[in-house]
């Protein structure tokens, strides 16, 4: 009974090691997903919107189909009642509003940008940030051919986020749509994001 016992606080302790650290991912480990060669320009790779307090807000960002077409590449969507605090660190107020910037920061890249940073929002109610990577390489190892091991690595795609160039990444645990090959993910406050694994 007392080796079961000591077996398990092991595993235990084991456990929070691997989770409980620091921990985060320098930027030369990253894997951030490539755009395909073929995949249609953007129709802009920065927007801008007012988020206001009390008003449902968003921006998105699209791919040129052809001159009088487009698909959605991102979208970020702002509740009327997620700003928290300003970048100087006050609490929003009604009526209040902040512009925000979203930024592609690499175009053969899934890798962006928001501003203001410092921006925090409110937990109960967050910002919330959808990328669809259907134009992405799907070659995702990159041999020449798609196969299992892609699908494994698609499998593991997830929005990361640093706190700014040099940074560690990190995981954000982002809800996966693989039929739509789409990513969902709250946003507490503003930082860099990337899709990748």
């Amino acid at each position: 009974m007392r080796r079961l016992i000591v077996g398990f606080v092991a595993l235990v302790l084991l456990g929070c090691a691997d989770n409980a650290g620091p921990g985060g991912v320098p930027d030369a480990e990253l894997h951030i997903v490539q755009q395909d060669s073929v995949t249609p320009p953007l129709v802009s790779s920065q927007a801008s919107f007012w988020a206001k307090v009390g008003d449902d807000r968003e921006v998105r960002l699209f791919y040129q189909v052809t001159p009088a077409d487009s698909d959605e590449f991102l979208r970020f969507e702002v509740p009327g009642d997620g700003l928290l605090r300003k970048p100087d660190g006050t609490l929003f107020q009604t009526g209040d509003s902040v512009r925000i910037t979203v930024t592609v920061l690499d175009p053969t890249r899934f890798s962006f940008q928001f501003e203001p940073s410092g921006l925090v929002f409110n937990p109960d109610h967050p910002a919330r940030l959808k990328v669809r990577y259907f134009g992405c390489d799907h070659d995702f190892d990159g041999d020449g051919d798609l196969d299992s091991t892609d699908a494994a690595i698609e499998h593991e795609l997830d929005l990361w986020m640093r706190e700014g160039s040099g940074a560690p990444w990190f995981r954000m645990g982002a809800v996966k749509f693989e039929e739509l090959d789409e990513l969902d993910a709250n946003i507490p406050s503003f930082t860099e994001h990337a899709v990748a694994w």
